[in-house]
């Protein structure tokens, strides 16, 4: 464990209130180019698919690295944006240099709404968000200081959740059948909302990630099971000394040190909650390149 601690301040953090789906309900569609681009980087391809459940075009974002060739198995990254993020939130910067350095293809899910919790069972704010360019014939339910937000088609945050772990996991199997993955090489990361995301689908989907990182995971949203066993997965915890929610990031590592949860924790200088997004990907990466599934 490394461990840089000092006094904080940042920006805001976001929860959500959680429910697990059934993926034999999935059937997801191939993916389509999307109406509109999630990156600034033209090597960022913006795709879309059609959520069966409800008929929605959902979008996602998809990089690969030069370096990746059709007849050799590429290693995979999963990126979930924070609250209010959308498919771009991972596809910039330091991310997609290390990604192209490495030979890696990244993709990034909206997960279904850009509030919407990945499935992660947590309390707090609820799963709520706007949509950010899924379209649908729904009516959207409006709440009070959001922009354009949304709940799922029949009005409930648990359906929100459900939904947003289920286009996550579409994502991949569209990924997957696109392009020849190494199986022993898929990681997944998050950031805030997110970050709590990939810790539940760390231990929901153990089986088919080599390591997950967690930059200032929403903790104590993340409500960390006691029957986790995130089984062969390496975790990462990373967080900057800056961010105004350290404390709860702090009471995460120690939760899954009393679980006796084996993972690393990594606290960088001068980082806040926002900035520790691409600040910490030098780290993420190193520690991905470290860890194979076997």
């Amino acid at each position: 464990m490394k461990f840089i601690r000092t006094p904080i301040a940042s920006l805001g953090l976001a929860f959500a209130l959680g429910l697990s789906f059934n993926l034999s309900q999935a059937q997801p569609a191939t993916g389509q180019p999307a109406g509109r681009s999630w990156s600034g980087d033209p090597r960022v391809q913006s795709r879309s698919y059609v959520f069966t459940n409800t008929g929605e075009t959902l979008p996602y974002a998809v990089f690969v690295s030069t370096k990746v060739a059709k007849d050799k198995p590429a290693p995979l990254v999963v990126a979930l944006r924070g609250f209010g993020g959308n498919p771009g939130s991972f596809m910039w910067g330091p991310a997609l240099t290390l990604a192209e350095e490495g030979g890696y293809i990244m993709v990034a899910p909206m997960g279904y709404t850009s509030g919407g919790n990945f499935g992660n069972p947590t309390t707090g704010m609820g799963a709520f968000g706007r949509r950010n360019g899924a379209t649908t014939n729904a009516p959207a339910s409006s709440l009070p200081g959001t922009n354009q937000p949304s709940r799922s088609p029949d009005g409930g945050a648990d359906q929100t959740s459900a939904y947003s772990e289920q286009d996550v996991m579409n994502v991949l199997a569209i990924v997957r059948k696109e392009f020849n993955l190494d199986d022993h090489r898929i990681y997944l990361m998050g950031h805030s909302q997110g970050g709590a995301g990939a810790l539940h689908l760390a231990d929901k989907y153990s089986s088919i990630w080599a390591g997950v990182a967690g930059l200032s995971p929403g903790a104590p949203g993340y409500q960390l099971d006691a029957n986790a066993k995130f089984k062969d997965v390496a975790i990462l915890i990373m967080a900057g000394d800056k961010d105004g929610f350290i404390g709860s990031v702090h009471h995460l590592d120690e939760r899954m040190k009393s679980l006796k949860l084996a993972h690393e924790y990594v606290e960088l200088p001068g980082l806040d909650h926002g900035s520790i997004v691409m600040g910490g990907m030098t780290n993420v990466f190193q520690f991905f390149s470290q860890h194979t599934k076997p």
